[in-house]
């Protein structure tokens, strides 16, 4: 069964959340709109690096081919250039961003790196510390900022790998699971485009008697154990469930108003277990609207 979610306004915009560095982490930014991961073979060993790949420009690295893959490092990446005439890697987005992440080897020394976010030339946040090639928790970057440029004043070497960001603007359908106990069965089967219909589904069994998504007008809260699995919203009065089969559809405004609106929504599924109906909590996802 397909609903259509008419009921939600402006009334409903979930707050902006704080900005973020992601500073040696294991995963990058959830569901980016854009990845660069460099290919392989794209150019020849420490050719430079400028504009050859879309969405970025790149400043003082070099391209090299990794045969294989090396923690985080797969295919093509950055590396410095043979002779070079700074220490700061610039990777310049051909547009504002919102977030971004990357794998980064600082490789062959133990000195601090510093890490930068930039808008127009002006630092808008960094971070500093000490990393090394050898570690698994190796992305870095900034989530819920505003910046067009990234600059990472490297020592020695480095290596630099799956660029993942998301443009101001750009529609997206993150998903969010807390400590991974709840199932993983809401999806995004269209992104929430203006002008068009966005579409979700839940993911049912044999057994499942019904599907609910509970929409937050609060967002992602702090999860709270229930159900045998998680709750993931932050409660409000302003929380509502729109039952269904597992089909859903949002239709988008067709203005530039929207852009960047968010609704979060958590599944949950009825299922016949024993002849018992139980509760089945799943994954939530934020829909942001845009291009």
């Amino acid at each position: 069964m397909r609903i259509l979610l008419t009921s939600l306004s402006f009334a409903f915009l979930i707050a902006t959340a704080p900005a973020q560095a992601v500073v040696a982490s294991t995963t990058g930014i959830p569901d980016p709109a854009r990845v660069v991961d460099f290919g392989a073979n794209v150019l020849p060993n420490f050719a430079p690096v400028s504009n050859q790949f879309a969405g970025v420009t790149v400043s003082n690295a070099s391209y090299f081919t990794l045969g294989g893959s090396s923690l985080g490092l797969s295919g093509g990446f950055l590396t410095k250039v043979p002779m070079p005439t700074s220490s700061t890697l610039r990777l310049q987005f051909s547009g504002p961003v919102t977030d971004a992440s990357f794998v980064y080897h600082q490789v062959g020394t133990s000195s601090p790196t510093t890490i930068r976010a930039l808008l127009a030339g002006a630092v808008v946040d960094s971070f500093s510390g000490t990393w090394t090639q050898y570690q698994a928790n190796n992305v870095f970057g900034f989530t819920n900022l505003v910046f067009d440029e990234i600059q990472i004043d490297y020592v020695v070497d480095f290596n630099l790998d799956n660029l993942a960001f998301n443009p101001v603007g750009a529609a997206r359908c993150p998903s969010f699971n807390g400590s991974g106990v709840n199932l993983a069965g809401f999806l995004c089967t269209a992104l929430p485009v203006l002008g068009t219909t966005w579409q979700g589904t839940v993911v049912t069994t044999p057994n499942t008697l019904l599907t609910l998504l509970a929409y937050a007008p609060l967002g992602i809260g702090t999860p709270i154990p229930v159900f045998g699995g998680e709750l993931l919203l932050q409660p409000s009065a302003g929380d509502v469930l729109f039952p269904g089969t597992g089909s859903y559809a949002l239709p988008i405004p067709n203005s530039s108003v929207w852009t960047g609106v968010q609704f979060t929504f958590q599944a949950v599924r009825i299922d016949s277990i024993g002849g018992v109906p139980t509760i089945v909590p799943m994954n939530a996802r934020t829909l942001v609207l845009g291009t």
